[in-house]
């Protein structure tokens, strides 16, 4: 099975161990794959209403001075940006985050007001990251939102969002990072 998946794209083989296992890695191709979603279709007008909302989001979010993160660009790739394309399967977008603190304090305040249990210290630490795509899906399974870098994956992709271009973002803290960090 593996080796067709290999034949066809999909992986690639990456060593065999020292007692004969293979060892493989998924393509940018197979990743594509990984990533397609089988959910019902959507049509281009709720499409566009999605990245409507997810753009409104974003903002929201990125003038929220009590959020630990902020979203320092989203671009969209994907069947999205072909216009003749209806009905679509889902809208991929690429996010670029960046922390507004880096200080360990910052994150167990942060995680602590949430009032959310956490079962281990990576659930703990990954919640900011978790709660910023929560918020950015806002429960839609159309919505995939990856961190993957597109331009690995394709050359058909458009900027929805940059942070230095909106007046109402709160970017990072950089001299009380920077004080912190001496």
């Amino acid at each position: 099975m593996f080796e067709r998946l290999a034949k066809n794209g999909y992986l690639e083989e990456v060593s065999v161990g020292s007692d004969g296992e293979t060892w493989w890695i998924t393509t940018i191709s197979g990743n594509a794959v990984a990533m397609a979603s089988f959910a019902k279709p959507i049509t281009r007008r709720t499409a566009d209403r999605l990245v409507a909302g997810l753009l409104e989001r974003t903002e929201k979010y990125n003038a929220d001075p009590g959020k630990l993160l902020y979203v320092e660009r989203l671009r969209i790739f994907g069947s999205y940006i072909d216009r003749d394309i209806d009905p679509l399967g889902d809208v991929d977008v690429e996010i670029r985050i960046g922390r507004r603190s880096t200080d360990p304090k910052d994150l167990l305040a942060y995680t602590a007001a949430s009032d959310r249990r956490f079962n281990t210290y990576l659930d703990r630490l990954f919640w900011p990251e978790r709660e910023l795509i929560m918020i950015l899906k806002n429960r839609s399974a159309a919505i995939n939102i990856t961190d993957e870098d597109v331009e690995r994956i394709t050359e058909r992709f458009e900027t929805l969002y940059e942070m230095a271009t909106d007046p109402k973002a709160i970017p990072a803290d950089l001299e009380g990072i920077q004080s912190r960090e001496s």
